[in-house]
């Protein structure tokens, strides 16, 4: 029995050693010119595999039950058995699973030796086509060539990230046989915003509590907290920010209002804020206004901060603040907020939304529901998870599915 493996990524990398340990003869389909490229950059190329904080509320889909049932059957035990069985030492920091070098290409050296070991036939710049069922065999279509294959297990990924090789091209094959589509948006992406941010602030970061709100002020999404990057033109970035971008779309498709509120430092209440500000503005009451706030935020920060809420001489003494002033100073140190209007494109999201209807898939085995030897792996369907391990955990959970129920048949 031939399976053939399209996309050579986390997910693709598990499944056709997985079927290859099963005893099928494999074929690997990769895009690119080289296996697992958004593997080796993740985490900066640190390899966050994984994470020990794992169920199904870390994930979105349209379909959680379905998440749910997939990491049930294969969740983080399983796969640390399967690394533990491919030779790949563990490091755990906090929840996150790495491996111990730090290094993704440690976790791909160690599957592309599998490949090679169990002869898995890999097919580099090719670019897929179409997919045809044709009896009990499937044609697999690129310009040049055509390859035949007794199952497929589609692992392309989605939209996201296309410079590493997904680029959402596998989509109009799979509705042409017959599957539906919930609708690709850019995932854990930077968001623009408004009110303007000035370019001397760019790559400057506060670290704080960071949620949405709707128009009534009612928060709708969870809270992150983290450091946020201020970007060039308008855009803010950071693990917090790209968390809650995956809450955002519906607002913005709807021209519905969406107002992103950072609130520093957390452990501060307003009252001890305002009594650390009093105290320093009388242990130095010369010291310019401009210098309050230094290690308090980001220096490049202070004087957009300052401006933003009204203060335009900086070289006042901060002997001239009233009680009001700086309660109203920390009143607004401790809520920042600027309104959603866009996120950044394609290229800067780290995971697809949406993808192939898990509905039409069956979660045990993860074959087509409408294609009997078709399954799927990884990003390309609709489940997306969030930062710190869990997209990938996703790859290996659906990897090992996918290549084990292909090769059991």
């Amino acid at each position: 029995m031939l399976i053939t493996v399209i996309g050579g990524g986390a997910a693709g990398l598990m499944a056709a050693t997985v079927a290859a340990w099963n005893g099928a003869k494999v074929r690997i389909i990769e895009r690119k010119g080289k296996l697992a490229k958004k593997l080796l950059a993740s985490s900066n190329g640190r390899g966050n595999f994984s994470n020990l904080d794992m169920n199904e509320t870390h994930y979105y889909s349209n379909n959680s039950p379905f998440v749910k049932k997939v990491l049930d059957i294969f969740g983080v035990v399983q796969t640390l058995s399967v690394f533990e069985e491919l030779g790949i030492m563990i490091k755990e920091k906090g929840s996150k699973l790495f491996p111990y070098t730090e290094k993704s290409k440690d976790i791909v050296t160690n599957f592309i030796y599998e490949l090679e070991k169990h002869n898995v036939e890999v097919v580099l710049n090719f670019q897929v086509n179409q997919i045809i069922k044709d009896g009990e065999k499937f044609l697999i279509k690129g310009q040049h060539r055509v390859f035949q294959s007794d199952k497929v297990i589609v692992a392309t990924g989605g939209n996201s990230s296309p410079q590493y090789g997904s680029n959402g091209s596998i989509f109009p094959t799979l509705q042409d046989l017959g599957h539906s589509i919930v609708e690709l948006r850019p995932g854990l992406v930077p968001l623009k915003v408004r009110p303007h941010i000035i370019e001397d602030v760019a790559g400057s970061k506060l670290e704080g509590d960071v949620f949405l709100i709707d128009r009534n002020g009612e928060i709708v999404s969870k809270n992150y907290t983290g450091e946020i990057l201020f970007k060039k033109d308008d855009v803010l970035s950071g693990i917090p920010i790209l968390e809650l971008s995956n809450y955002v779309h519906e607002y913005l498709e709807q021209n519905t209002p969406l107002f992103l509120k950072i609130v520093p430092f957390p452990q501060y209440s307003l009252r001890s804020l305002v009594d650390f500000l009093i105290k320093k503005i009388r242990s130095k009451p010369e010291r310019p206004i401009k210098l309050l706030l230094v290690s308090i935020i980001d220096e490049r920060l202070i004087r957009y901060f300052l401006s933003k809420i009204g203060f335009k001489d900086l070289e006042a003494p901060v002997s001239s603040f009233n009680d009001k002033d700086i309660e109203m100073l920390a009143d607004k140190l401790k809520d920042w907020n600027f309104e959603v209007v866009g996120t950044t494109s394609w290229k800067d999201s780290q995971v697809s939304l949406g993808g192939i209807n898990t509905t039409e898939i069956d979660p045990y085995t993860l074959e087509s529901t409408i294609i009997p030897g078709l399954f799927f792996a990884g990003e390309v369907m609709d489940v997306a998870g969030e930062s710190g391990g869990y997209n990938l955990q996703w790859s290996w959970s659906t990897g090992y599915l996918a290549g084990s129920s292909a090769s059991s048949k």
